[in-house]
């Protein structure tokens, strides 16, 4: 029992370790962390080999105790057989230079993750098997041994024969590892390519072999060494001893290496609970290695209950786009099950954890039964429609139920009251009739559903007035920042004639002319810069918008006459000096890294969120649990939901804007700053901001109809920028996409979409070769320019997008049906709402940014989305266009429809009425919110 306790434990540490590493901090900062965590349980160790006496298992092993003296003893026991031979005395500076040199080969293999191949650590206990066949060479039989054959039951010969032959052994020990390696290699894959160069990739994957043969010596080396110490004391404090001598060599590493430390609570924390977890390991394997049963039954137990948990998990995806692989997953099932109920008798495993093995080989037959029936009913299921078709129905029918919500309002006391019931019972600020009348005269199809602007100024309710005004000068004399001011009706700016951005601040003073009268007195901090600026802490943000909740309007104020209304919104302003001069150079010397602002974008997610946790850092494989919650298969649903971040962690590093430095370092104190887009977590206020005349697109004047145009998606960007780390060459959204399309690497040389089967009836996921449905379904994706270094950067990488170049015109992109528009490394596309606004083009939207008018657009009425990891890519495009042998008239037909619903739409509530409509509230809103009288300066309808 007491064994079984220790193989527990060692088995459940294993699997957590595994399972939890890659949201972990530490891989960030990968040597400084392996230095940590192996000082760390070396220190466990030492301190649990004080409490040896507490601890199950044997308490040593003795020469005399073994009987090693008296070879060839034919009752030895099965555990003394399995017995390691005596190590020499250099075996522990060979096992340490063998830790140390895996620890490198794994920083090495992570670097370039996307390049290795999944799988191949199953073959770990073949390579152990290969040791122990080696080391232990067969004894001829004995003439007694040879009499007692025909004394032995037929029972007894069974046993002997599956516990002694090497015909059961080998057998047993591949169908698990091969079994483990089917499941593995059957998770889909992320869009993340490899490096162009051919022998990269080859490199790699050598690295990962030298890898599994350095797990295997330390794991052979350990249990030699392990196995002959005297007492389980001795043996705790040689494993401390070992694991300080190898962090200290890892330590001597990192130093060369010139890492910084980790300044983040949650790195420390994480390499804390890794060390602690990994000394659980560590030292339950310990109290195992005197008990006999031998290195390979330790290792082969612990490979088939990790690869079997994981084929099982596989089992329930069968049949959907993650799995389309069904016999390769029933082959990883029945193969790990046969090879562990014959692995259980040749290793003469008795039980495992707790179990005996006769009711584990039961378990695995009735699996193995299970999965037989249950795989091909999963996989003849199939489809009777299309999803997307199905997703686009009920997104008109869900867009007419938002439709009403938006505008439930038909008069001014409904809207009064349907505020109320929006915004926790506060009244409208004073004003709100004006803005009804404004609203209702520019036939705003949006009345009431103004989500995003509560939930942007909600938190600055838990702000004194005061200080907004105080906080708002003082942003406004950063870089890029402007001043808006209106006062006594009047709206201008403070910058000077010649600064690049006055033509922005012109026509956002041009927009308020029309209603300016009716605001109160206001001074405002507008970012022109493309990135976003406000980066405050979830704990800040939370903590403020939940003193805003409390905070209702206590006042019976009625409009009207009152001396409270005369002085409401009335202040004394100075006029806006000009914007000072800034040294941009100077600015730009504290450009903040990415690896930084992933840290400070973790702190602005709650406690226990994916983000928070740690960086994703498995970025080979597809992270299906953080796609899930917004998609449906493969296609995203929930525009909304996709883009919170924070249960999002691989976004980190398949976004450009996450992955590149950030020119102006985001503030982490919530001032009040205005800007035209940012990502969820940012505590920007959004408001309806244009861009400059450089960057701005507009669609012809007279376009073609929509049939006319070329049946083709078509991308085209312009890359220029310093250069931020070869992560952003293999895996910035940008890059993955033209080379997704174009040069699919060897990681994606398939492609998994909707197919119908041979009678049409039905349809299935398939894998597709991704280079052959590049050249079936119609991608035109490219750059005009790639740039990603600076000139005088003679280390940049090479890259394979210098051929991948192609001009573009201005009225290129509305000659085609389908438009791809994608952020770019600061801020959202400038191309999305002009496609949006002509019926000629199709715009597909992928983006993980925010603006004004986001949540008044409808996925799959008025556009198309498309996931930022863009797996669902090539099967979306397929659903509108078809390819050989698929029919594509209805989807055809829908992608017309939604092109002119988006046009229809964006003439309704996306003009520049709209946006005059949505800044009036905005001003009335914050008018209030920086008046010392806010509390009582709402807007009541007279009784």
């Amino acid at each position: 029992m007491s064994s079984q306790l220790a193989a527990f434990c060692a088995v459940t540490s294993f699997l957590w370790l595994i399972n939890s590493v890659e949201d972990h901090q530490i891989i960030e900062q990968p040597r400084l962390s392996s230095t940590l965590i192996l000082l760390i349980a070396s220190l466990t160790s030492y301190a649990i080999s004080h409490f040896s006496d507490w601890l199950p298992g044997a308490n040593g092993r003795f020469d005399d105790e073994l009987g090693l003296s008296s070879a060839g003893n034919k009752t030895k026991p099965i555990s003394q057989r399995n017995f390691p031979k005596k190590p020499r005395r250099y075996f522990v500076l060979i096992l340490i230079g063998c830790i140390i040199l895996r620890l490198e080969s794994f920083h090495r293999v992570t670097a370039d993750l996307q390049c290795s191949k999944p799988g191949l650590e199953a073959f770990l206990p073949l390579l152990i098997l290969g040791y122990q066949l080696y080391s232990s060479p067969r004894r001829p039989r004995t003439f007694d041994e040879e009499r007692d054959d025909f004394t032995r039951t037929m029972f007894e010969a069974i046993s002997e024969f599956l516990t002694r032959s090497l015909y059961i052994l080998v057998p047993s020990t591949f169908l698990i590892s091969f079994g483990v390696y089917l499941a593995l290699i059957s998770e889909p894959k992320s869009t993340l390519f490899c490096s162009p160069r051919h022998d990269w990739a080859t490199f790699v994957v050598f690295v990962q072999w030298v890898g599994v043969v350095l797990d295997a010596a330390i794991v052979i080396i350990a249990w030699r060494i392990l196995a002959w110490a005297r007492t389980t004391k001795s043996r705790l404090r040689t494993l401390a001893g070992i694991l300080l001598v190898s962090g200290l060599g890892a330590g001597i590493l990192w130093g060369l290496s010139g890492d910084g430390i980790g300044s983040d609570t949650l790195f420390w924390f994480d390499v804390v609970v890794d060390g602690l977890t990994l000394a659980t390991l560590l030292v339950s394997s310990s109290l195992l290695a005197p008990e006999g049963g031998g290195v390979l039954s330790f290792v082969g137990v612990i490979t088939f209950i990790a690869g079997f948990l994981l084929s099982v998990q596989r089992v329930w995806t069968l049949g959907s786009w993650e799995n389309v692989s069904g016999w390769g997953t029933w082959g990883a099932v029945v193969g790990m099950s046969a090879g562990f109920a014959l692995f259980v008798y040749a290793t003469d495993v008795k039980k495992v954890m707790f179990i005996h093995r006769a009711f584990v080989v039961i378990a695995l037959v009735g699996v193995v039964i299970a999965v037989s029936i249950f795989t091909p009913i999963k996989m003849s299921k199939g489809m009777d429609r299309h999803p997307l078709s199905k997703l686009i129905y009920d997104s008109r029918v869900e867009s007419d139920r938002w439709l009403i919500h938006a505008s439930y309002s038909d008069s001014l006391p409904a809207a009064v009251r349907e505020y109320r019931e929006r915004h926790y019972g506060r009244d409208p600020p004073k004003g709100f009739d004006k803005w009804w009348e404004f609203a209702k005269q520019k036939k705003s199809p949006i009345m009431d559903h103004f989500k995003q602007m509560g939930d942007d100024v909600l938190p600055f309710w838990g702000v004194s007035p005061t200080r907004l005004r105080e906080d708002t000068r003082k942003a406004a004399k950063e870089l890029d920042m402007a001043l808006l001011q209106i006062q006594n009706g009047t709206a201008r700016h403070n910058l000077p004639a010649e600064n690049p951005y006055k033509t922005i601040m012109d026509e956002l003073v041009e927009l308020t002319k029309d209603f300016a009268e009716h605001l109160p007195d206001l001074e405002m901090a507008i970012n022109l810069n493309e990135r976003p600026r406000v980066l405050a802490s979830w704990d800040q943000v939370q903590r403020l918008a939940a003193a805003g909740i409390k905070r209702k309007k206590t006042s019976s104020l009625l409009p009207g006459g009152s001396s409270a209304d005369n002085e409401y919104g009335k202040k004394d302003m100075p006029e806006p000096r000009l914007a000072e001069t800034v040294e941009k150079e100077e600015v730009l010397k504290n450009t903040m890294s990415p690896k930084a602002l992933r840290e400070l974008t973790a702190l602005s997610c709650p406690t226990g969120t994916k983000v928070r946790s740690g960086v994703h850092w498995d970025i080979r494989d597809f992270c299906s649990s953080c796609a899930k919650p917004q998609s449906n298969g493969q296609f995203l649903t929930n525009l909304g939901l996709s883009l919170e971040l924070c249960h999002q962690s691989d976004l980190m590093r398949l976004h450009s804007f996450y992955m590149t430095p950030a020119d102006i370092p985001p503030t982490t104190d919530l001032l009040p700053i205005f800007s035209r887009s940012k990502t969820d977590n940012y505590a920007d206020i959004l408001l309806p901001l244009s861009r400059l005349p450089a960057t701005t697109i507009n669609p012809p004047k007279s376009p073609q109809p929509f049939s006319k145009n070329h049946q083709k998606l078509f991308y085209r960007a312009s890359i220029s920028r310093p250069y931020s780390g070869k992560d952003l060459l293999r895996g910035g959204h940008q890059e993955r996409l033209v080379h997704l399309t174009n040069l699919p690497s060897s990681s994606r040389s398939q492609t998994r979409l909707i197919l119908p089967d041979q009678s049409k009836s039905r349809a299935h996921y398939r894998e597709v070769s991704t280079t052959t449905l590049n050249t079936l379904l119609p991608f035109d994706t490219a750059f005009t320019s790639y740039s990603p270094c600076t000139p005088e950067d003679s280390s940049c990488p090479p890259h394979d997008f210098t051929h991948l170049t192609k001009p573009s015109t201005d009225d290129a992109p509305f000659s085609n049906q389908y438009l791809l528009t994608l952020d770019s490394a600061t801020s959202s596309s400038p191309l999305f709402l002009p496609a949006l606004s002509s019926s000629s083009n199709l715009p597909f939207l992928s983006t993980i940014f925010k603006e004004w008018y986001t949540d008044r657009v409808l996925p799959w009425v008025h556009f198309v989305p498309v996931d930022v990891r863009f797996h669902a890519l090539h099967s979306t495009l397929a659903y509108f266009v078809g390819i050989k042998d698929q029919t594509k008239e209805h989807g055809s037909t829908d992608g017309r429809w939604i092109a002119e619903q988006g046009a229809k739409w964006a003439g309704r509530a996306l003009r520049r009425e709209d946006r005059q409509v949505y800044l009036f509230r905005l001003l009335l809103e914050w008018g209030r919110l920086v008046d010392d009288g806010r509390d009582e300066a709402g807007f009541k309808i007279s009784s």
